[in-house]
């Protein structure tokens, strides 16, 4: 039987939702905040389950809030005024939606003209006994394109293309072609080309089938799914960078990471696999100290779970390969490292603690009430249930038992796809939500342990909400170039879809051992990422490491010291993004939105607002060329030379320990001159490097803290930077964390500017001796 809403006879208003009632249900209409407004659709014969509406509902954190509208009914429509410009329609006989701003169409409208023969409704539900199944139709244009739903591999511009949308396990996938990958974000943004306008459409929906941007037919994008809720948001922006914040700010802005994890970890499942893992770890750990390579610490992969019969069984050190694991962590965190540990949702039918888990139902569950079985990585296995909250309650004083009482900095969740291919389970049907859950337990276990301190928590797989607990990386990537071109585009997608936390695996983690090249075009292009983790797995046991070319040694440590040098910047561009959920990383296109000349097929990407990050993804690449955004000039510290936008240059890329980047006239970049391991963000020594702009003013914010500590709490320390053509304005805006040593500020200008009192180009002062500095600058 297919159910539609239409035939729509009144509007109602109950309390802050407006609802269009028709023949067998309504359609009803909320607001959210931050521009965003829901549209559900309810029938009369259709009963939504429970424990799917509350994981739908777990997909966004943003609350209902009040708005008020003008009504006015006409014999085809109801439509609704609001917020001064925006004009909503629902249309009588078919409940066609049309969402108009400035009187510009935004989304919805009727699908292509009278002649065709397309879908009427804009939902259409098939109901099949018990169950039942929905599909969205919306008109789009022929030159439209779409940007979003997370890791899809392939170029940003998601056109013509269709989606599947369930968390798979990728292992060595095809960063171009495979679908679908670990993650599965039901939001993307429209750009209405013809009016250059933008729309955020979100579909809080458990369990999509599919999106399908045009590729069914050029006239209309649909979204498909099973059991409902019926729902999606519209979300506006004056552009595609404020409809991503507002996004973010629905589903929850992204919990900020601690600040040893933007620094440089060692990872290699070839380190905890042999019997002489703790030695290997050890000698891991020396080699960097060794070689003068800041580093943070380790991701555990879980060799240490793995027991003598080859099989991982959660929570249960290998004791043959640890024999006394607390006083080796304790080592670890004294000589300062922090370990993050591999955990995985399912517990093996082997697992000594399998039955006891069973007997207290702290599985997800079958038809038949019992345990679920699905094949898992080591044979037959079950799956905690971390919507029982006895389940989640049991597992998080695992955590505690096992890992925080060791001094335990991290979880990784990993292998938390639930890859149930049982449709008739209850769980089936949520199963894209449920790495978030996961990703909560662990969160929330550490706010127990520690409520002041942030937790630090990475997830393989998820969905829209993730970004409020964990981190994530893109997972289990091929060694080669390939891979090293559309991870850097799967990550532009990642920032676009409120995830800013990512990162690559460095050198790829499956296939053969990097060739040194790749090792360091890799490298590169992590100067200028939230994460710079080299993490591998091969059948030889033998880890991808800085040194695993000695030749390549040099350049691969350097490329490690600029990443540090540059953190200042990078941690003031998070902490920034954490508060306001601006995204940190943006395609070209849609940061210099004005200049038509940019290819949404750009590689390079803006990294804060003013660096230009160039990564080199070609084998024996020596030169490149680079489109600089028009309306600015660039600064090549490579060559220490300016050159103008709107114009493509071709520059060197040569492997010798630098990254490759380009700086925007106006910047204001922050440089940390002596690197070393994260310990805070009170910056001893720091140079400020000034691009002074003969056009515009621009600002910066740097911040500091202690780098754990939960900035909520207010403890931090902001310097608001203005930088004109005849001035240089420092603010320390908030200071509630003073230095307890003496330290530097060097400002130092570029492109032919000095300070106009002395004719010097640099000038130093203590930043915890000075509330504000006003100096006047000029241009020889």
């Amino acid at each position: 039987m297919k159910l539609t809403v239409d035939n729509i006879s009144s509007l109602v208003r109950d309390k802050d939702t407006y609802r269009f009632l028709g023949e067998v249900g309504n359609i009803s209409l909320s607001y959210f905040g931050n521009k965003a407004f829901r549209f559900a659709w309810e029938f009369d014969d259709l009963n939504i389950r429970q424990d799917l509406i509350k994981a739908s509902e777990f997909m966004y954190s943003a609350k209902q809030e009040a708005f008020e509208a003008n009504i006015k009914e006409t014999q085809e429509s109801f439509e609704l005024n609001t917020f001064n410009d925006i004009q909503i329609n629902i249309e009588k006989q078919t409940g066609v939606i049309s969402l108009y701003k400035a009187n510009v169409l935004l989304h919805g409208g009727d699908i292509g003209s009278k002649d065709l023969v397309v879908p009427e409704n804009p939902l259409r539900v098939i109901k099949n006994g018990t169950s039942f199944y929905g599909k969205f139709n919306f008109s789009i244009e022929a030159e439209d394109s779409f940007y979003g739903l997370g890791d899809k591999a392939g170029y940003p511009d998601r056109k013509n293309k269709r989606f599947q949308m369930f968390n798979r396990d990728a292992l060595g996938y095809d960063a171009e072609l495979s679908d679908p990958l670990y993650k599965s974000v039901p939001f993307f943004i429209r750009h209405i080309k013809k009016e250059d306008k933008y729309i955020g459409l979100f579909f809080p929906q458990p369990c999509i089938d599919a999106v399908d941007l045009g590729k069914e037919s050029p006239y209309y994008l649909s979204v498909s799914s099973f059991e409902g809720p019926f729902v999606f948001f519209a979300i506006l922006g004056e552009s595609l960078e404020e409809i991503v914040a507002n996004y973010t700010k629905l589903t929850g802005l992204p919990a900020m990471p601690p600040l040893y994890s933007f620094g440089y970890l060692g990872s290699s499942m070839n380190y905890l696999e042999p019997m002489d893992a703790e030695q290997r770890v050890l000698e891991f750990f020396e080699k960097t100290e060794k070689n003068d390579i800041p580093c943070e610490g380790m991701y555990f992969s879980s060799g240490y779970l793995k027991a003598n019969d080859g099989k991982r069984y959660a929570f249960l050190w290998n004791k043959d390969k640890f024999s006394d694991y607390k006083s080796f962590l304790e080592k670890l965190k004294k000589r300062g490292y922090h370990i993050m540990f591999n955990i995985k949702p399912g517990i093996l039918l082997t697992h000594p603690w399998y039955e006891d888990i069973a007997k207290k139902g702290y599985f997800i569950k079958g038809t038949d009430g019992k345990p679920y079985v699905e094949y898992y990585w080591g044979g037959g296995a079950s799956f905690i249930d971390f919507y029982n909250k006895e389940a989640v309650k049991w597992w998080q004083s695992m955590l505690n038992k096992h890992y925080f009482d060791y001094g335990c900095d991290g979880v990784w969740n990993d292998n938390n796809e639930l890859e149930l291919e049982d449709s008739e389970l209850l769980d089936y049907h949520k199963r894209a939500v449920y790495p978030v859950k996961m990703a909560a337990a662990a969160y929330d276990a550490f706010k127990y342990a520690e409520p002041d301190k942030r937790p630090w928590v990475y997830s393989r797989s998820g969905t829209s909400g993730l970004q409020r607990y964990s981190r994530t990386w893109t997972g289990d990537n091929c060694s080669d170039f390939k891979s090293l071109k559309f991870n850097q585009y799967m990550g532009l997608s990642l920032a676009m879809s409120g995830m800013p936390f990512y990162g690559h695996d460095i050198g790829g983690f499956f296939g053969n051992m990097p060739e040194e090249e790749l090792l360091i075009r890799g490298s590169e292009a992590a100067v200028f990422q939230m994460r710079f983790v080299i993490h591998s797995w091969n059948e030889e046991g033998v880890p991808t490491e800085p040194w695993t070319y000695p030749d390549a040694l040099p350049y691969i440590r350097s490329l490690i010291h600029k990443h540090y040098s540059f953190m200042p910047y990078i941690y003031s561009c998070a902490i920034n993004t954490a508060l306001s959920a601006e995204p940190a990383e943006k395609m070209l296109v849609h940061a210099f939105p004005n200049d038509k000349a940019i290819s949404d097929k750009d590689l390079n990407s803006m990294f804060g607002p003013f660096v230009l990050k160039v990564p080199v993804t070609k084998a024996k690449q020596t030169h490149t060329s680079v489109y600089l955004p028009n309306g600015y000039s660039w600064y090549l510290p490579r060559e220490n030379k300016y050159y103008n936008g709107g114009e493509s240059i071709d520059i060197p890329t040569p492997m010798d320990g630098d990254a490759h980047y380009l700086i925007r006239e106006g910047a204001i970049l922050p440089v940390w001159d002596r690197p070393a391991n994260l310990k805070n963000a009170l910056w001893d020594e720091v140079t400020v490097q000034l691009f002074p702009s003969q056009k515009e003013e621009s600002r910066f914010s740097l911040y500091e803290d202690d780098g754990e500590t939960e900035l909520q709490l207010g403890k931090y320390n902001r310097f608001d930077f203005v930088l004109s053509k005849d001035s240089i304005k420092i603010n320390r805006a908030k200071y509630a964390l003073p230095s307890s040593k003496p330290r530097k500020v060097r400002l130092k200008l570029y492109g032919g500017y000095v300070f106009a009192d002395n004719k010097a180009s640099e000038y130093i002062y203590d930043p915890d001796k000075t509330e504000g500095i006003e100096l006047q600058i000029t241009n020889t």
